[in-house]
């Protein structure tokens, strides 16, 4: 049994099992991981306010049989946008479990509002000298994340919509 004190994103929560909830964090130390936040469903209990969606967290996450969280406190917030729901959707999506990214966790700690671009170049796909991946049109207004190419407007609009991101 490892203890872990690390500072995390709260990048989705999910309710699981009666009283728990199953949260997804992106984490200074461990990159990103899911952990068990037992009994947080109840209508006493002190973890829900500290593991919303946007919330820098310190969180004392037991590593038994998976990550379960034992403490968290909130110590900043995002700002709360549409555009870093998606961005934060878009780090959960793109990130490996237990994979640190310092460059991309000191993106995040800085700014209050991530643009896809700044994502986007720190987890390798610098859009800057990018074109679309189909029809090599210079400066693509959109990324897909299943096919990890960029892609420009006439090419995009025949993905599916929930597999691009606007640049």
């Amino acid at each position: 049994m490892k203890e872990f004190l690390t500072e995390a994103l709260v990048l989705d929560v999910e309710d699981s099992a009666e009283f728990d909830k199953f949260v997804i964090l992106y984490t200074k130390e461990l990159g990103k991981i899911s952990a068990r936040a037992r009994g947080a469903r109840k209508i006493t209990s002190k973890l829900t306010g500290h593991l919303q969606p946007l919330d820098f967290t310190r969180v004392r996450l037991i590593e038994k049989n998976g990550f379960q969280i034992a403490d968290a406190l909130a110590f900043k917030k995002m700002e709360r946008s549409p555009e870093s729901l998606v961005a934060v959707k878009f780090i959960k999506e793109m990130t490996f479990d237990l994979q640190p990214d310092h460059d991309l966790w000191n993106i995040l700690k800085k700014n209050k509002k991530i643009s896809n671009k700044d994502l986007l170049s720190v987890l390798g796909f610098d859009p800057t000298f990018a074109e679309c991946g189909v029809c090599n049109v210079k400066k693509p207004d959109f990324f897909s994340k299943t096919e990890q190419i960029f892609l420009c407007k006439r090419c995009a609009s025949k993905a599916p919509k929930n597999e691009i991101v606007l640049i």
